[in-house]
């Protein structure tokens, strides 16, 4: 009963009309004769003072290849620099608490030493 039921299905799959292609939201008035053909694309890192050519294809992004950040959290804005700050105090942090987990433990060890 059950191969007759993948057997059906597999049937109805590949016999089943395929689905129009969508060409517009209903109410934007594009349909199939007056489609659009060309396609822009809205990136915020394409426009770049360089060729594109250019810049792909590097591992080390090139001068004039971005744009200068627009947002306090855009790539290069000044929320990377407070998160470069706050990672590098934390590092710190970690490193001061080790040193005096160290000497806190060679003190014990050895009390003649201050």
């Amino acid at each position: 009963m059950r191969r007759w039921f993948v057997l059906t299905l597999t049937v109805l799959a590949v016999l089943a009309p395929a689905p129009a292609f969508a060409v517009g939201p209903p109410d934007s008035g594009v349909t199939s004769d007056t489609a659009v053909t060309t396609t822009s694309i809205d990136n915020e890192f394409l426009n770049t003072k360089r060729d594109l050519s250019e810049c792909l294809g590097n591992s080390v992004d090139l001068p004039d290849c971005g744009i200068e950040p627009t947002t306090p959290g855009a790539r290069g804005g000044a929320l990377q620099y407070v998160t470069f700050a706050l990672m590098a105090l934390g590092i710190g942090f970690i490193f001061w608490r080790v040193a005096r987990g160290v000497r806190a433990r060679d003190s014990s060890l050895d009390p003649t030493k201050p």
